[in-house]
């Protein structure tokens, strides 16, 4: 397969998958918003689809699997930016009063969390609030090792979990910034946590198929 048709199949999806979302996005806050707002959510939009078009060239794709892992991981990103409130930033940034807005929130605690605990004792190991944040970055344990190849040994594991974390507090400030959802350092906990507990989930499959194509070859 030549080189641009595998480049083509790594962004494809993700352009499909984004137009789609980004039109309920636009219509939902945007369809009566200022000029000056939709230039803003067509930036934040720009600049995604340029870090994954500049990424899709510099790397390579040698074969069925590395097109998929990096096409899927695309997605991946989409859905958690477009979850946390990626598209909206720069509305809710331009907002009037939105400064003193966020800094009202942390000084109340109204739905921020600095308190480590503080929130995942008030519920149930498996209830919605604690398994989503876990499950959030738990992909992101396995994509990491599988894009970057120092990454696969087990000596990669604090890297990925520094990656993790800052991905993290990354998505909570965003989430500070726009009002979306809730900011808590729990979250930051559970995220990494489930990032590392998919770090070792790869070195598992890893264990388990290598000695297959082995035995294969």
């Amino acid at each position: 397969m030549k080189t641009w048709w595998k480049k083509l199949i790594v962004i494809l999806p993700v352009i499909v998958v984004s137009v789609f979302y980004l039109r309920v996005i636009y219509h939902e806050s945007y369809g009566h918003a200022g000029s000056k707002r939709i230039i803003g959510f067509m930036l934040s939009v720009v600049f995604f689809y340029t870090c994954v078009f500049y990424l899709t060239l510099k790397r390579k794709q040698e074969d069925f699997f590395p097109v998929l892992v990096q096409s899927s991981f695309f997605v991946y990103v989409f859905f958690v930016l477009q979850l946390t409130g990626y598209f909206i930033l720069l509305k809710e940034v331009s907002s009037h009063g939105w400064w003193d807005k966020m800094d009202h929130r942390i000084e109340t605690n109204e739905h921020v969390n600095f308190i480590p605990f503080n929130t995942i004792n008030r519920y149930d190991t498996f209830d919605k609030q604690v398994a989503g944040n876990f499950i959030m970055l738990f992909p992101l344990g396995i994509y990491l090792p599988l894009l970057y190849r120092r990454l696969r040994k087990f000596s990669g594991f604090p890297a990925v979990l520094l990656i993790s974390l800052l991905a993290s507090v990354g998505i909570e400030i965003l989430q500070l910034a726009t009002n979306s959802r809730s900011t808590d350092v729990d979250d930051i906990m559970l995220n990494t946590m489930g990032a590392g507990t998919g770090f070792f989930i790869y070195q598992l499959l890893k264990m388990m198929v290598t000695p297959h194509f082995k035995n294969q070859s």
